[in-house]
C-alpha cells in the first residue's frame, strides 16, 4: 500500500518494483486484515529505495502456538513489518 493505494501483491520471497515520482509517501503491507507498520519515506530526483518486509513471527509459530493467535488479534498492525533495505 502507497499512500492508502494498493499498489501491487509480493508473493513469499518475491520482489515488487514500483517507480514514483519524487515526493514523500506512506508505505505498509496488508494481509488480510492484518498490516506492517507505516514507513514514511521521501523519495529525491532519480533516488532508489529498497525496501525489505517479512512477518516478525516467522518461524516462532513452530515454537508457540499461540504467537499467530496473538498477533492476529491483538498486534495487527505488527503482523508484517515493513523497513528500508541498503
Amino acid at each position: 500500500m502507497i499512500n492508502d493505494f494498493e499498489k501491487g501483491t509480493i508473493e513469499d520471497g518475491g520482489a515488487l518494483k514500483i517507480e514514483l515520482e519524487p515526493g514523500k509517501y506512506e508505505v505498509y503491507l496488508k494481509i488480510d486484515w492484518c498490516r506492517s507498520n507505516k514507513l514514511k519515506i521521501i523519495i529525491k530526483e532519480n533516488e532508489i529505495i529498497k525496501l525489505k518486509c517479512g512477518s516478525p513471527i516467522e518461524g516462532l509459530n513452530y515454537l508457540n502456538p499461540f504467537i499467530m493467535p496473538y498477533y492476529i488479534f491483538f498486534n495487527r498492525d505488527k503482523y508484517l513489518y515493513v523497513k528500508k533495505y541498503d
